[in-house]
């Protein structure tokens, strides 16, 4: 959820000879699982009931900032919403809230660890030149 950081961390990592991109990909997955749960279980407070899972995905998808590639999937499957309807439609598409969620959280490990990689990658590429 820092891609800078973790692109910065890769690349001094890579001069240092390290690499700790399983840490960076973990600590990214459990950053995600956290706004998840934690939106989620505010939308239930709020009084969202059946549809809190929804309610708390859209949270979590804005406060991460992924509205714009919800939207763009969104209208790649034919609709014409942005916002949380947007990620509605795609979190029902995917197999709903649950699956929503595990996406999320995968996707954000996945990331981290591709980024931090990039970055130790150049940083291996500079020591030896």
């Amino acid at each position: 959820m820092a891609p800078y950081k973790d692109v910065f961390d890769g690349f001094t990592d890579g001069l240092d000879g390290h690499d700790k991109s399983a840490e960076k990909a973990a600590e990214a997955a459990i950053q995600t699982a956290a706004v998840v749960v934690i939106s989620v279980g505010s939308a239930a407070t709020a009084g969202a009931g059946s549809l809190a899972g929804y309610a708390g995905i859209a949270s979590a998808v804005s406060s991460m900032g992924v509205g714009g590639a919800t939207t763009a999937i969104a209208g790649a499957m034919g609709t014409n919403v942005a916002g949380a309807a947007a990620t509605a439609v795609v979190t029902s598409a995917v197999g709903g809230p649950v699956v929503m969620g595990a996406i999320l959280i995968g996707g954000a490990g996945a990331t981290a660890y591709g980024v931090y990689q990039a970055g130790n990658w150049v940083g291996k590429q500079l020591k030896w030149w």
